[in-house]
This record gives structure tokens, C-alpha cells and sequence, in this order.
């Protein structure tokens, strides 16, 4: 693997190793903000609600000031309120901060996309783009993991700094490893893309909708799952709930052969399939068998992982020159419905519990499904051949 990939791989990693650290966190900061479902999901939801703020600007900035370049920044941005979580006063403070965070993050997330969309021809782009995924599916886990093993022996404070400190390194390594992109940066006072065009085509109308449930569904999941595992009969503290997650292990060596799916079936079929894989999951861990439980985990985030390399996939293949504002576009969208699914489910948890949620992912997982099959066939998402060679994962760009 050459170091452009691995940049690219490392640059998941960066975009999403803070994200979602608070979850496995949850126990400890319900106890410091007091027993409220919704404001811990809050302080989920505030870093996902800055990234749908920032991410149309961030396409636009990447268009104007070149790609590799905003990446960079951002990674290191990301930091800063990475090193302050850890020193928050109170709950809104930490609220604030995570906010703050959020804004910097689609500097690496969306502009990556676009990036590989750019860089690689499009057969290529979608096993690049699935590797790009499981990196972020890496960073995902990372965080959790490593925030909550730190904040089992030293609190939730020193968890957070510890993953500042790790995104610092990333950025270092991105920054060395990431080379310049073919685009060439617009001159101040060019011409905008307009964002409207982009919202009424009908396969990116499609993907915004089905991004938005898909991290709705991620996100509500794996909080309120966190908060079902905390409670009898299974009462897990921060270290074991954060090896829950190793679950994404099995995301990290499945996905990257999702780009070959692609490659041979098309979007509209791999999404489907990877919802079906979802819920399958998903049900399953409405079984009081904690073995149960993380089978139905792991195939419940592999579904969606699948999904994720999909959908962006079609976003960036199919936006044409706008790619980077397209892209931007539907990371709003996608973490929109993070935010949504940090706070919405728990009335349903107030009212049936875990089995409410996990009927009420159901349902969004099914409406996603619906919607993506519809928009994402078009002749340019004809799969290839069957006996067309597929792409070789992990090879040479």
C-alpha cells in the first residue's frame, strides 16, 4: 500500500477517532450531568450537529484553496477543542466544545471523499473509497475504546486528552503522507456552485435522504445501546462497554470488499443488501444474551458500514464537477440525522426502552432502503460484468 492510501486511510481515522468517543463514556458523564437520557445524548449529538453546520463550506473551501491543503488544517484544528473537553466546567461547556469540534471535522470527511473521487478513475475510486471507510470505521472504534479504557482508571477527563493527543499525531502523519490533489484551487471571485441545483437532482436528493437515516440509525443504536448495556442484567462499566465496539474490528476487515460489490451489483442492490444485514443484526440484540448481543452489534454496524461506502460512493461518482459541494451537501445531511439520532430516540427510551429503539431504527432502516433503490439507479451505476476483473484491494494506485 503506497502512502497516498494510507493517508487517505489515516484521514478516517482522524475524521472520526473524537466523533463518537463520548458513548462509551456515557455511565460516567450521566453520573456527572445527572440520570437524563436526552442531555447525554446531547453531548453526542453537539459534535454531529457542528459537522452538518460546517460541511457545505468545507466542499467550498476545498474548491478555492485546494483539497490537500483543508484537510491538513482541519486535521489539526480538531485538536484544540479535543485538548478543552477535557477541562469542561459543565455539561453545556462540554456541549460548546464538542460543537466547536464538529465544525472542524468535514474539513477531513467531506473533502477526503471528494479528494478520492478526484484522484482515482471511478472503478478504482470505489475500493479506495471503501478502504477510506473502514478507516473511519477504525477511528471510530479507536476512540471509543481508548476513551473509555482511560477513563475507567483516570475519569472521563483524562480520556478525552488522550485522544487529542492521538490527533495530533494523525494530523502530523497526514500532513507528511497526503500529497497534492490534481485540482487546481479557484481564483479568488470565481464563480460559486450553487447549492440548490444540487439538493433538487434527483440521485443526490435520494443519497441526502438516505445518509440521514443511515447515521440516525448509527448513531441511535450504538448510544441508547450503550445506555441499555450500563443497566442490569448486563451493568458494564466504561472499559468493558468500550470493547464492545471492538465489533468494528470485523467492519474494518470486511468493508474495503465492499468496493467489489459495488463493482459487480451496483448501489442500489449493495444498499439494499447492507440494510437486510443491518436489521438482521440489530434484532438480534433484543436477545438477554450479552454473546447475543455483540453478534447482533457486529452485523448491525457492518450493514451500515456497507451502506456508508455505498452511498458516498454514488455521491461521488455521480456529482460530476460539483463533487466537492455535492459532497458537502450530503455530509450536512449525514450528520444532521446523527444529531437527530442522539436526542430523538430517547422518548421512545423514556416510554418502550431498547426494543422501542430498536423498532424505531427499523423503521428508518427500511425507508432508507426504499428511497436509495429508487435513486441510485441510473445507467451510470450499471454494475460491471460479472466476469469483468474486479479491482484488487490494497494494491498499487
Amino acid at each position: 500500500m503506497n502512502r497516498r492510501r494510507l493517508a487517505v486511510i489515516l484521514a478516517g481515522v482522524a475524521a472520526f477517532i473524537n466523533l463518537y468517543a463520548p458513548q462509551s463514556l456515557l455511565p460516567l458523564l450521566r453520573a456527572w450531568i445527572g440520570d437524563d437520557a436526552a442531555r447525554a445524548g446531547l453531548i453526542v449529538s453537539a459534535g454531529t450537529f457542528g459537522v452538518a453546520l460546517a460541511a457545505p463550506f468545507a466542499g467550498l473551501l476545498a474548491d478555492r484553496y485546494g483539497r490537500r491543503r483543508v484537510i491538513v488544517i482541519a486535521a489539526f484544528l480538531a485538536v484544540i477543542p479535543g485538548l478543552f473537553a477535557g477541562l469542561a466546567p459543565t455539561p453545556e461547556a462540554l456541549m460548546a466544545i464538542r460543537l466547536v469540534q464538529g465544525l472542524c471535522l468535514p474539513g477531513i470527511f467531506a473533502v477526503t471523499v471528494a479528494y478520492i473521487a478526484e484522484e482515482w478513475p471511478a472503478a478504482e475510486a470505489r475500493a479506495v473509497t471503501a478502504v477510506y471507510v473502514a478507516g473511519t470505521i477504525g477511528g471510530g472504534f479507536v476512540g471509543r475504546f481508548l476513551s473509555g479504557v482511560v477513563a475507567e482508571f483516570a475519569g472521563w477527563r483524562w480520556g478525552f486528552a488522550a485522544l487529542a493527543v492521538v490527533q495530533l499525531l494523525l494530523a502530523l502523519a497526514i500532513r507528511a503522507w497526503l500529497p497534492p490533489g490534481r485540482d487546481q484551487p479557484k481564483l479568488r471571485g470565481s464563480p460559486r456552485t450553487p447549492l440548490l441545483p444540487l439538493m433538487l437532482r434527483p440521485g443526490l436528493r435520494g443519497a441526502y435522504a438516505t445518509g440521514f437515516l443511515m447515521l440516525f440509525a448509527l448513531v441511535g443504536g450504538f448510544t441508547y445501546m450503550t445506555l441499555h448495556l450500563s443497566e442490569p442484567p448486563f451493568a458494564l462499566g466504561p472499559a468493558a462497554l468500550s470493547s464492545i465496539f471492538g465489533v468494528y474490528v470485523i467492519g474494518v476487515l470486511v468493508t474495503p470488499y465492499s468496493g467489489r460489490l459495488l463493482n459487480r451489483f451496483g448501489h442500489a442492490r449493495v444498499l439494499v443488501l447492507a440494510w437486510v444485514i443491518a436489521v438482521c443484526g440489530l434484532l438480534a440484540t433484543l436477545l438477554p444474551l450479552l454473546l447475543a448481543v455483540a453478534a447482533g452489534l457486529a452485523l448491525f454496524s457492518l450493514g451500515l458500514f456497507v451502506a456508508q461506502t455505498t452511498t458516498t460512493s454514488f455521491v461521488g461518482e455521480s456529482a460530476g464537477a460539483e463533487r466537492g459541494p455535492a459532497v458537502g451537501l450530503y455530509v450536512t445531511c449525514y450528520y444532521a440525522g446523527g444529531s437527530v439520532g442522539g436526542v430523538l430516540p430517547a422518548v421512545v427510551w423514556h416510554w418502550a426502552g431498547w426494543p422501542g429503539v430498536v423498532g424505531l431504527i427499523v423503521a428508518a432502516g427500511g425507508v432508507s432502503a426504499l428511497i436509495g433503490w429508487n435513486s441510485f439507479r441510473f445507467p451510470k451505476d450499471e454494475p460491471h460484468p460479472v466476469d469483468e476483473p474486479l479491482p484488487e484491494i490494497g494494491g498499487e494506485a
